[in-house]
């Protein structure tokens, strides 16, 4: 196995980055030996044909070849079609001052691809998976520790539903955390909740499935919360009818015979993503989603003409369900 040749597989493409830095800083490479090539914008032979070329003035030089999809089981339309036999004559003879790291951004190699079977015969593969609750809150119970901080149990739950999975958005928000704590003993819930940002897609994502499961008073909290926290109602709506519309797409692929692969590359989400938009299309009648479809366009029409109050039409809504 060559630890010249690194690839990074996941979906967590933050942390990908991270390590690619971390890598970069270790061998302190310099901006003269280090070359990033865009999979979905070069060609391979470009990027191998650097890779095989010796360092300027340095012991060693860094080739990055991201967003390789053609490793993946997502195939996408649109990208070049990657002559793979330039890497694969690579694996055979790679060059030594050269480390070539690859990014795939997905949470699967395609382990029928000949070229993966031999990756993971010669290179060092490694899978950068998104974190779940207890994993970011054992990173957070670090990060706060480290800087001579305690973080009690209702402020870290309440940590980690505001970055749910996200590895970026929790590294982000710790670090504004810690400088805002850095002359206390203690990170409580109030700080969390002051100063960690709520992601408005995902709670907006919450009202939806609140909705659909007939959860009226819970939808109309989050509903108020985000208004609490200074969210414009209509951009709560534009968010709902965008999810809608999404639904009603997502069930008129499912009925012409698409699985949830096909519904994943066809709007190029990640895999998790695609299988929640699955459940949800299948639970719900197609004539009740055209339902609330029309009402919702309704409303919004009548904000944009004055007739509703932007905040009430909202509540109207989810009281109607």
């Amino acid at each position: 196995m060559n630890e010249n040749i690194i690839v990074y597989y996941g979906e967590d493409t933050f942390y990908i980055r991270s390590k690619i830095s971390q890598l970069i800083k270790k061998y302190e490479i310099d901006d003269f030996n280090l070359t990033t090539y865009d999979m979905e914008e070069t060609r391979l032979s470009d990027a191998i044909s650097d890779a095989q070329t010796i360092p300027f003035m340095s012991e060693r030089k860094i080739v990055v070849l991201k967003n390789a999809h053609f490793l993946s089981t997502v195939k996408r339309k649109g990208d070049p079609d990657q002559p793979l036999a330039y890497l694969e004559n690579y694996l055979d003879n790679p060059t030594e001052e050269t480390l070539l790291i690859i990014s795939v951004p997905h949470d699967k190699l395609d382990n029928r691809n000949k070229l993966v079977k031999k990756l993971k015969e010669k290179a060092t593969v490694s899978e950068c998976k998104l974190k779940g609750p207890s994993d970011l809150a054992g990173w957070a119970r670090r990060q706060a520790a480290n800087a001579g901080l305690a973080i009690d149990n209702d402020a870290l739950n309440l940590f980690i539903s505001r970055v749910k999975h996200s590895t970026e958005l929790a590294f982000l928000e710790m670090r504004k955390l810690l400088l805002y704590s850095k002359d206390q003993k203690a990170i409580d819930e109030a700080t969390v909740r002051n100063l960690v940002t709520k992601n408005i897609e995902d709670n907006v994502y919450e009202i939806t499935n609140a909705i659909l499961a007939q959860q009226t008073s819970r939808a109309l909290e989050i509903y108020q919360d985000l208004i609490t926290y200074s969210e414009d109602p209509l951009r709560i709506l534009s968010i709902i009818i965008t999810k809608y519309r999404e639904m009603a797409q997502v069930k008129t692929l499912l009925e012409k015979g698409m699985s949830q692969e096909d519904i994943q590359r066809h709007f190029r989400v990640k895999s998790g993503r695609a299988y929640y938009m699955v459940q949800n299309a299948r639970g719900v009648p197609k004539d009740r989603i055209e339902d609330h479809l029309r009402y919702l366009e309704e409303l919004d029409f009548y904000i944009k003409s004055g007739r509703v109050d932007k905040k009430h039409a909202v509540e109207m809504f989810i009281l109607s369900t």
